[in-house]
């Protein structure tokens, strides 16, 4: 079955069916209706390999993403995909948080298969994956960071200045006890923004967190945050009175295994996170946490790659912020009083 059987059934010129694929806006509603009918009446799929072949492009964008058991992940693939496909390009997605070969490999998969546009979480790659890029001329941009490295473009929010606020809201607070639960992922750049991020922020107040109470877990997940509250609550001699954890899930692990401890939050302990995840509002107490704008994430990623293939675009991409949110698992510690 070709293009031309379907232009014969819908009684419409190959032109017009070519059109009503490829620049469905210069066709009216009701031909675009009338050949896509023709096309399900013969069980038609376009040749992409062909299509690709002629035009001498794909219109594919590649991602390369940790992981989408991360619901702000998640959200950022589903607004960037779905504008991209408004805009006629298909997304090809690689999930994996794995080793830096693996990535390298996954990219010259995507690169193999013609991906126009590549899409990455994070600057900590192998150089050799940037070099595949360039050699390639395959453009790239890097998401959930502002970025530390000039010579990419990053399009994301600062993970240190978000980190450095949910801290600083703690001392103000009046705490001066502090405790984190830290994905250990030396790659993640992110992450360890945020570390350095509050351990920046303790020391311009001349305070440090405990090394016993600072606690680096193997996961992203709940359980890991439990793990991470007991062994800091293994410590007796001097409690911190504050958490600060990389993310909710951890944070929500954090939250449960003191509670199961006959800790109360806030009045014993309190504890912030990072991400604003759906479940954080609706925890008992809600959680204090930055709130990643994952979505516009997406929309301005979308907005900028399409821009730049279709009009050779290359404006500079807007600043996101994540935004403090407070809620009641933070408050004065026992005894306290806030700073003014």
């Amino acid at each position: 079955m070709k293009l031309e059987d379907v232009a014969r059934h819908a009684g419409v010129s190959t032109a017009s069916v070519s059109r009503a694929l490829n620049t469905p806006d210069l066709v009216s509603q009701a031909l675009r209706d009338r050949i896509a009918q023709a096309a399900q009446d013969l069980k038609w799929v376009p040749n992409g390999v062909a299509k690709a072949l002629a035009s001498l492009r794909t219109r594919t964008v590649g991602v390369i993403i940790p992981t989408l058991s991360h619901q702000n992940f998640a959200i950022l693939i589903e607004a960037l995909q779905q504008d991209l496909a408004t805009a006629q390009y298909t997304l090809i997605l690689c999930c994996m948080d794995v080793t830096e070969e693996m990535r390298l490999q996954q990219a010259r998969k995507l690169v193999e298969r013609g991906v126009e546009y590549l899409v990455l979480v994070g600057e900590a790659h192998p150089d050799a994956l940037f070099e595949l890029l360039r050699s390639q001329n395959v453009p790239y941009v890097i998401t959930y960071t502002r970025g530390q490295d000039q010579r990419h473009t990053c399009i994301g929010f600062d993970n240190y200045a978000a980190s450095a606020r949910l801290t600083e809201h703690l001392l103000e607070l009046g705490h001066r006890n502090f405790g984190m639960i830290a994905h250990d992922r030396e790659e993640n750049d992110r992450i360890q923004l945020r570390i350095a991020a509050v351990q920046d922020a303790l020391a311009r107040s001349g305070l440090a967190i405990r090394p016993q109470h600072f606690v680096r877990v193997n996961s992203r997940h709940i359980a890991s945050g439990r793990e991470g509250m007991r062994r800091i609550l293994a410590d007796d001699t001097l409690r911190p009175t504050a958490l600060v954890c990389t993310n909710d899930y951890i944070a929500t692990g954090a939250m449960i295994e003191a509670k199961e401890l006959g800790l109360a939050i806030p009045r014993d302990l309190s504890i912030v996170g990072f991400d604003d995840t759906d479940m954080s509002a609706h925890l008992d107490p809600p959680l204090t946490t930055a709130r990643v704008p994952s979505r516009r994430m997406g929309e301005e990623i979308a907005k900028y790659i399409i821009g730049h293939l279709e009009d050779g675009r290359t404006a500079r991409p807007p600043s996101l912020e994540a935004e403090l949110i407070i809620r009641s698992s933070s408050s004065a510690p026992p005894g306290g009083q806030r700073v003014a």
